[in-house]
């Protein structure tokens, strides 16, 4: 009996420190996803308190970084998910594991931003709650929301991502429009800008600007003609593609110097000939490798290029669409019932550039429910929310179809 007494306090001992080392370890966790959490929410204010557009930016920019890691190094984690790869009849290769990965971050994005836009619907004046705790605030939530919105897609078998495939294919098209329009705007404004400064040297600037963009236009074009309608084969489809492109830029850049074109300018045409030429060398560059008419197929970084280059462009538009795409004055009006909001062009041009006070006030407000209702702004908002949030969506899709 005596001897089983130490026994028995060793075990008592034993056992607490055994509670002891399992509460320690509770603070532990605890404190340490408090720290997390507390890091998280710092960042988003962070972030945010320079721009609410620019958090959304990093989080798009984040989300194309996941997908291009995926697409080369995603097989061996998706290989261990047993509804992934499952395809009758065929043994899915490296490629098809890496362009499920880039369809489902795609996917992630496209439910993150597209809910956004879906619950920013008629949100037009600061004082809707919305604004507060959907579009500005709640950032913590928010990063916590994307990152599920990311997980989410690895959870649905591969009919469901085929589907999102041939759904990404079409707004891919909306998107295209769409960036010819921010690309439009951006020339515009880029034109009323140096032709404001009324100084020759601003002049001269605006027109070596629109030579050099034909000038190189049109040294692409002859390039193409070169490389994708080699003589001695028969091309006829790519001679169409390159011949319908340049026809309707030299109309249309013509034309715009006609008095018939109101505001018509040189400089806007040369951007959108670029861009127009650019699109029609992107398509043929990534036309098959054996194609006779592709002899260039043969080096693989002419595709890389075009990728890389898309790849910038369209996080370029994406970056441009956060400052100006989803202004009040972007088509030309204001938000609202046309009676509340009489900002001029250059108030908001000023205030979504970063150089006034609409900016500041509209994203000063980013902390979680900091404040209090009283000193939150009022008055309509600078730009529609849905609107913003709808490009971003779209832009998800275009990248699904630009890296597969």
């Amino acid at each position: 009996r005596q001897a089983r007494a130490p026994l028995s306090r060793r075990r008592v001992a034993r056992g607490s420190e055994l509670k002891m080392q399992a509460c320690a370890a509770y603070c532990i966790g605890s404190a340490c996803m408090t720290a997390t959490c507390s890091c998280c929410g710092s960042l988003g204010k962070a972030v945010s308190s320079i721009s609410a557009r620019a958090m959304y930016t990093v989080i798009f920019g984040l989300g194309m970084g996941i997908a291009v890691v995926m697409r080369d190094y995603a097989k061996p984690m998706m290989m261990e998910i047993p509804w992934i790869g499952v395809v009758p009849g065929m043994q899915p290769s490296d490629e098809w594991f890496g362009q499920s990965a880039v369809y489902r971050v795609s996917l992630g994005n496209f439910m993150f931003f597209g809910g956004l836009s879906a619950m920013l619907l008629d949100c037009k004046t600061r004082s809707d709650p919305r604004d507060r705790h959907i579009h500005h605030g709640s950032w913590t939530l928010k990063l916590a929301a994307w990152a599920l919105c990311v997980i989410v897609p690895f959870l649905l078998p591969d009919g469901f991502i085929d589907a999102y495939a041939w759904l990404a294919r079409l707004g891919s098209g909306v998107f295209l429009v769409v960036q010819m329009v921010i690309l439009l705007d951006f020339a515009f404004l880029w034109n009323e800008t140096w032709v404001a400064r009324e100084h020759v040297g601003w002049v001269v600037g605006l027109l070596g600007s629109t030579i050099a963009l034909y000038a190189g236009s049109v040294t692409l074009v002859a390039f193409m003609y070169e490389w994708y309608a080699p003589k001695g084969v028969d091309c006829g489809r790519n001679v169409w593609l390159i011949t319908t492109s340049l026809v309707p830029c030299v109309l249309f850049s013509a034309l715009s110097t006609h008095p018939i074109a109101k505001e018509g300018s040189l400089l806007p045409s040369a951007v959108v000939t670029s861009y127009c030429v650019y699109l029609c060398y992107s398509a043929l560059a990534s036309e098959p490798t054996e194609y006779r008419c592709n002899p260039r197929g043969a080096y693989a970084g002419d595709g890389k290029a075009s990728e890389v280059a898309s790849t910038v462009l369209t996080l370029a538009s994406v970056a441009y669409s956060a400052v100006r795409a989803g202004s009040s004055d972007f088509f030309g009006g204001t938000l609202g019932d046309g009676d509340g909001d009489g900002s001029s062009y250059a108030a908001l041009s000023g205030a979504e550039m970063g150089g006034g006070t609409d900016a500041d006030a509209a994203d000063a407000d980013s902390e979680d429910d900091v404040g209090g209702a009283a000193s939150y702004p009022n008055g309509p908002v600078s730009y529609s929310y849905s609107f913003f949030h709808f490009i971003f969506a779209l832009a998800s899709m275009f990248l699904a179809m630009l890296m597969t």
